[in-house]
């Protein structure tokens, strides 16, 4: 009895680690049949207009309390590291995703480059990057400089591959993007450095809840694009897996790529998950705004977004692991 009673012991022991270290992907997973069977949710979150902002705030919030901005000023001289994830966000990433969609998409089929180049065209995530970055360990200052670029690049640079790539004229509004990069974006994280001054010691005993919350607002995002497209997902199968193979495949040759290039320039490892993370992701919110916005008669445009979504944040939180473990011993 006494040995049936330590197995039992065990076998609990090992599950809730495995929960505890898992719990997150198997949410994950489980927001794919839920957004897809209860899409009403999802659909009221993303026509309030104003959820998915301060959702997106909320997390940056977050991140700019965690954040220790004493190595901010140094990371922004490492020129390498941000060049090369610009790169791979607005030059890789756009070539590889439209060779992928000419080598792949189907005959008589006028929508599919254009709905795969509205993803390719977008910059890199705007939290879940960081929030994974932060996870892992890596180097969270400079996977916030990188998001604090690439977001204010998108007005130049995402017009400029559709154009290149589609020949369509789409115009950001400038001045509307630049405030609401400062409302969600910068505000945010000031607002957080703030409120870290006069509550850092006393919310260690609340950290690790603190830090769950992130995690929480990325499941709300991808239940909320998996609910946007539901009715396309459930309209075209062969449409769905062509996609979601170019979604996977693009989205492994932007992580290899980064990875590769980090060990070449001789990154140290905090500063390769920042790269690798922040340099094979897109941000969805943007890009569900320029569909709506130029290309609303497009009826696929919302789906590679929302796939490419759910298989980077799958995909990247499967590797978290490993990057925990590469930062802990550096």
């Amino acid at each position: 009895m006494g040995c049936v009673s330590e197995h039992q012991v065990s076998n609990k022991k090992w599950w809730r680690t495995f929960f505890a270290r898992y719990w997150f992907l198997l949410m994950l997973v489980l927001m794919i049949p839920f957004g897809i069977w209860f899409p009403e949710g999802g659909k009221a979150i993303k026509n309030t207009g104003w959820a998915t902002p301060t959702l997106v705030g909320i997390m940056m919030g977050i991140s700019g309390f965690t954040l220790n901005t004493s190595k901010l000023h140094s990371q922004a001289a490492n020129l390498g590291a941000i060049g090369l994830v610009l790169i791979s966000i607005y030059f890789i990433a756009p070539l590889t995703a439209y060779f992928l969609a000419i080598t792949l998409q189907p005959e008589n089929n006028p929508h599919f480059l254009t709905a795969v180049m509205i993803l390719a065209a977008q910059a890199s995530s705007l939290a879940s990057a960081l929030a994974l970055t932060v996870l892992s360990r890596g180097n969270q200052e400079i996977a916030l400089i990188f998001t604090l670029l690439s977001s204010s690049l998108t007005v130049i640079m995402t017009p400029l591959i559709l154009k290149l790539s589609l020949g369509a004229n789409v115009e950001f509004p400038v001045a509307n993007m630049i405030l609401k990069m400062l409302q969600v974006v910068i505000l945010p994280i000031v607002l957080g450095q703030i409120i870290r001054h006069f509550l850092w010691k006393k919310s260690q005993p609340f950290i690790n809840g603190i830090r769950v919350a992130p995690q929480m607002i990325i499941l709300i995002f991808v239940y909320s694009g998996f609910s946007v497209a539901t009715g396309q997902i459930q309209g075209d199968t062969e449409i769905v897996l062509r996609i979601a193979l170019i979604s996977a495949l693009l989205h492994t040759i932007l992580l290899i790529w980064n990875y590769i290039m980090s060990l070449l320039l001789r990154f140290d490892s905090a500063t390769c998950t920042a790269v690798v993370f922040s340099g094979s992701q897109k941000t969805l919110p943007n890009g569900i705004y320029l569909w709506e916005k130029f290309f609303g008669d497009n009826p696929i445009g919302a789906l590679p977004l929302a796939i490419y979504h759910l298989i980077q944040l799958v995909v990247d939180t499967l590797l978290v692991p490993f990057f925990e473990n590469r930062n802990n011993k550096d």
